[in-house]
């Protein structure tokens, strides 16, 4: 007997492992990675098959089911995939099968439908004097198995009770379930016609009374192959092609076709001469392509230094080898400039896979990936979940970035499932970034990756002069509106010379921290110095020490009456830059206009194409962006991010300022940008305005281990939730002494908590917060898998998390 171990498609902690199911003779081919249909309780669902037994005996006093059906005609998952999900399960502290879900669009290959069959011999059951319960036993006789919803549909009569009538028949036996499985990969066809004759003068002659015919005859000869569709641009009918077909001169034929929004996109390629900093970073990449071997890399090249280039001309060496490649980028925003890149390259050889796709496209770029007809793919960080093979190298563009953690479970990172999954396949990982995140930068400067540096901008074009203006002064001077009066001349001068600007609104912690307009002084914790965050009940609370206070009415600094909550939309700049700026041509990009799934591209073209003078948005206008009539950049509340209580605010602020500010001039004409400030002397706004990146690792890297923060530390992140906010503290706080007792006279663990979340209470489930710092991840695995905490449903794992509270 063969047998199966299977993981089922349900996300549900509780049934985070394994069950055996018999394999009967007629599916004998499913081995390991193969996505079968099982049944299940009283259900019947999608699982994965992570292992097989052969000539297995079945366990004593148990009778095992037999899996029902195969997905798929062959196996989803390559050994390399399960291996990678396994270690990812282990390492996220969640089900394998939560994880093996990411390897599939819309997290399953099937879609299940319930139907509900009657049960002819019930016919005389007491219930049948019920005239709901007959009326829906002899609908579902008359027209065999339905589904609830075409029931209501048919009776609406018995619709508001059927749900319940429907579980009372059910009880009794009287109705079943039956459950029906469709593929979600809904393949699309298209009939195209097929010559099979040789079309002469005499042919075409015996049709000179069907002029309708041999006019398909005539275009056929032309192209022996055509579609109903391109048949139709051409006024064929199909009433012709059908009696055509009847005299055997041609064949109608059906074939599947792979939808790809991203076809039409055509990029005409340049001849580029590589600089020297790219030769070099290209030379030092290689060896490891060549060896098939993994190593990591770290390409830290200044904006406009040319690291997409670098991106091409290493992905065609891998290509060249018959690997694959994975080329991930951090916003949807940026994905058609990277496509536009490579398909001047690589026209007919790459798939892109991001979440904006429908289904259907992205079921189709993985059969193309499949099939061997793409071998490289572009995306998000979905994108690393492709089912592909042979994998030679894996690209995360602006790695530093925040998107790549996803902030549901599993709360996986982008750029630790890349390096799984580069040193299972044997490739190249290759990082770059302006600004690396601290925690890439020291384990590149450490060792463990390689570092790769680009100092120069292409054409050695200088980087843009930056001005930093103080809102405390403008506000003294009478300036009440966001934008400054720097940045305003700086915005009349560049569109008055027929250049372009962006401007970036720096939305992050807006609204949540109360601030003095006068003097720039922000409401901090009197215990800890984070600052206080503002709720809705008019408090401020510090979610570091718990403590709580109300809002001043007058600044402690300087008693102006000036204090108020920061923040400032999208929406109500554009407003101002239209009445400070009545000529400029605006356009705004955030996540209000760009719902559909090309509206970045859409926007980022027409600005391209000069149809608006300014680009105005979120973060998400800030990086990667090679727009070349784009001279001028304004940052609006550069150091709003200094705000919120996360050890990470200052690397965001500088990141953000270098990254926005790397925008203007990266062609002929030297850049120029303004940072609007209140802390025009904190370490971080400073050397973002110097662009000195080397300054504020420096500094902040001697703050992150005075106070025990990653690289010196691995974080993890314990969320506890209940409706009852006393048995959430309680849990939370019992787990804090457990840790504690537990890692006792033990050095490099600490445990901080429980705080309240940022949101404290969530449609009505209160939340806190317990995080640990530790040098010991395996320790604290050990110790919460032993604590069963990764079984439980009201605690949220988090390892490495990205925000703190």
């Amino acid at each position: 007997m063969k047998t199966a171990d299977v993981f089922v498609n349900i996300p549900v902690k509780s049934i985070a492992r394994a069950y055996t199911y018999r394999v009967p003779d007629s599916l004998a081919q499913i081995e390991a990675g193969w996505r079968v249909f099982v049944p299940f309780g009283g259900r019947k669902v999608e699982g994965f098959v992570v292992e097989t037994h052969e000539g297995a005996k079945e366990p004593e006093g148990i009778n095992l089911k037999d899996i029902i059906a195969a997905v798929d005609e062959e196996g989803w998952f390559s050994p390399q995939m399960i291996r990678v999900a396994r270690w990812l399960a282990n390492f996220y502290l969640c089900s394998l099968a939560e994880i093996m879900r990411l390897f599939m669009p819309g997290k399953s290959g099937l879609h299940i439908s319930v139907l509900y069959e009657a049960d002819e011999s019930q016919a005389q059951h007491i219930l049948m004097n019920m005239p709901a319960c007959r009326a829906i036993f002899y609908y579902l006789l008359q027209e065999g198995p339905q589904k609830k919803s075409a029931l209501a549909k048919a009776l609406p009569e018995w619709q508001d009770g059927l749900a319940d009538m429907l579980d009372k028949m059910q009880k009794y036996h009287i109705v079943h379930k039956e459950y029906e499985a469709q593929k979600r990969d809904a393949a699309q066809y298209e009939r195209f016609v097929v010559l099979t004759a040789e079309v002469t003068p005499e042919l075409l002659q015996q049709f000179h009374r069907k002029k309708a015919q041999a006019h398909l005859l005539k275009l056929l000869q032309e192209r022996p192959q055509q579609s109903m569709a391109e048949l139709k641009e051409q006024q064929v009918t199909p009433a012709t092609v059908k009696n055509l077909a009847e005299t055997g001169l041609i064949e109608l034929r059906r074939r599947r076709v792979l939808r790809d929004s991203y076809r039409g996109a055509k990029a005409k390629k340049q001849q580029i001469e590589l600089t020297d900093d790219q030769q070099q970073v290209v030379h030092a990449v290689m060896p490891a392509i060549e060896a098939a071997k993994y190593q990591g890399f770290l390409l830290k090249g200044v904006t406009g230094s040319g690291k997409t280039q670098v991106y091409i001309e290493l992905a065609e060496k891998v290509r060249a080898a018959g690997r694959r490649v994975i080329v991930l980028v951090p916003e949807i925003a940026l994905t058609g400039q990277v496509v536009m890149a490579f398909k001047a390259y690589f026209p007919d050889d790459l798939v892109v896979v991001h979440s904006r796709l429908s289904l259907a496209e992205r079921n189709d770029a993985i059969l193309r990936v499949r099939r061997a007809e793409a071998g490289i793919i572009i995306g998000a960080r979905s994108a690393l979940f492709t089912p592909a093979e042979d994998i030679g190298l894996i690209i995360l563009d602006e790695e530093q970035d925040m998107s790549y953690k996803q902030d549901e479970s599993p709360r996986y990172h982008a750029r630790v499932v890349a390096e799984k999954i580069a040193k299972v396949n044997d490739a190249v990982l290759l990082l770059g970034s302006a600004t690396p995140s601290l925690e890439s930068y020291y384990r590149a400067k450490t060792g463990e990756f390689t570092l790769l540096n680009m100092p120069r901008r292409i054409g050695d074009m200088p980087l843009p002069v930056v001005h930093c203006v103080d809102m405390r002064q403008e506000l003294h001077m009478g300036n009440r509106h966001i934008i400054s009066r720097a940045l305003q001349e700086l915005i009349e001068r560049t569109i008055a010379h027929r250049q372009q600007v962006i401007i970036m609104l720096n939305r992050r912690g807006f609204s949540t921290f109360v601030m003095c307009r006068s003097c720039g002084e922000v409401i901090r914790c009197r215990y800890c110095g984070l600052p206080l965050v503002y709720h809705k009940n008019g408090q401020l609370k510090c979610h570091h020490c718990d403590v709580q206070e109300l809002v001043p009415d007058i600044c402690p600094k300087c008693g102006s009456r000036y204090i108020k909550y920061f923040g400032s939309g999208t929406e109500k700049l554009e407003q101002e830059l239209r009445e400070l700026v009545p000529s400029a041509r605006v356009i705004r990009m955030d996540r209000d206009t760009t719902t559909s799934k090309f509206a970045h591209q859409e926007i980022l073209e027409s600005f391209r194409r000069g149809e608006y003078d300014i680009l105005l948005g979120t973060q998400m206008v800030a990086k990667g962006h090679d727009i070349p009539n784009v001279t001028a950049v304004g940052v609006i509340s550069a150091d709003s991010s200094l705000n919120m209580p996360d050890f990470r605010a200052a690397e965001r602020c500088f990141m953000l300022i270098t990254q926005t500010a790397g925008r203007a001039g990266r062609h002929e004409q030297r850049g120029e940008v303004v940072i609007q400030t209140y802390n025009p002397t904190h370490y971080a706004v400073a050397c973002g305005i110097r662009q000195d990146y080397e300054g504020f690792f420096q500094k902040e890297l001697a703050l992150r281990k005075e106070l025990f923060y990653p690289p010196f530390s691995r974080l993890v992140k314990l969320l506890y939730q209940d409706e009852d906010e006393t048995k959430a503290r309680d849990r939370a706080t019992a787990l804090v002494k457990a840790f504690e007792l537990h890692f006792a006279g033990q050095r490099g663990h600490q445990i901080i908590g429980p705080a309240p979340a940022v949101i404290a209470c969530f449609r009505g489930i209160y939340r806190f917060v317990v995080l640990i710092k530790t040098m010991d991840l395996d320790a604290v695995h050990d110790f919460l898998k032993e604590e069963k905490l990764h079984l439980r449903a009201d605690v949220a794992i988090d390892i490495d998390p990205i925000t703190m509270f």
